[in-house]
């Protein structure tokens, strides 16, 4: 129509039709778009988990994977004395691991912008959430907090928050906390030591800590005592009247620092149960 000329409905609608229709061709191509995007990440994920990585690496297989994931796969193999091979083809390969930097760069991306959705986006969110609270704790234990390296020493202990099972790292965290005075890691350290959990076996030691974290008040130690000296463990006597004290003081609840799981008490309380038949 001539420039200024007044356009009638029809004129209108017409365009408004057009402009409907664009815009309907525009959303399909932008949903096959998506839709290779997400199907091209499938290629980001971990060849072990099925997940997408938030420490990515690349080994000598060619395959793109979780650090933790493939770490584990070779501790195993190691445990087993088997030959290291790749869990996807068989083959034997090396342990030297890659970092993907732009694999993680580019996973980010497409999460927050909305490209990857659904169950893979929000694994890799609550796996990222995870890691900042480990980063933000082992920053805090870096700085001296007695409170993170016991939080840290029970994540790896657990495999938590992200973290592999790691007696040594377990161990490593509690005797820092130890070292700083804490009841609670003395408690786990001392145990650690007694049976050379994580760590070299010394049962001198590991008895003095598990005495001390006892005397604080761990209800841990002092069942761990009364089990040692029930059972004559780690090369010491059999010591019954020991094992009553130590058992009756681990289930009475005069212990202020409780860490002791249920199932531990129960077992000091039908020791103590049975001891008081015998009686």
């Amino acid at each position: 129509p001539r420039a200024g000329r007044k356009r009638n409905h029809r004129e209108v609608h017409a365009d408004l039709d057009d402009l409907e229709e664009a815009l309907v061709v525009k959303e399909e191509e932008l949903k096959r778009t998506k839709t290779s995007v997400c199907a091209a990440a499938r290629n980001l994920v971990c060849a072990i988990s099925q997940e997408l990585p938030i420490d990515p690496v690349s080994a000598e297989d060619g395959f793109l994977y979780e650090k933790r994931e493939i770490l584990e796969w070779m501790r195993k193999k190691r445990a087993n004395l088997e030959v290291i091979t790749s869990p996807i083809t068989n083959e034997k390969m090396n342990t030297k691991l890659l970092p993907v930097v732009q694999v993680r760069n580019i996973i980010k991306e497409l999460v927050d912008n909305g490209v990857i959705v659904g169950k893979l986006a929000a694994h890799w969110k609550k796996a990222m959430a995870a890691k900042g609270k480990v980063d933000e704790t082992k920053k805090r234990a870096g700085g001296g907090d007695a409170d993170s390296m016991y939080a840290l020493g029970e994540w790896y202990f657990h495999g938590q928050h992200g973290l592999p099972e790691h007696d040594f790292e377990s161990y490593r965290w509690f005797k820092k906390a130890a070292d700083l005075d804490d009841t609670r890691a003395m408690a786990k350290a001392g145990w650690y030591l007694m049976t050379g959990l994580g760590a070299k076996k010394n049962v001198s030691h590991g008895m003095m800590l598990l005495t001390s974290a006892a005397e604080r008040g761990s209800d841990l130690a002092c069942y761990n005592l009364g089990w040692i000296n029930l059972e004559g463990m780690h090369g010491l006597p059999k010591d019954k009247n020991k094992a009553m004290h130590w058992y009756k003081r681990a289930t009475d609840g005069s212990c202020p620092i409780r860490q002791l799981e249920n199932e531990s008490l129960e077992k000091a309380n039908r020791w103590l149960e049975k001891m008081d038949v015998n009686e």
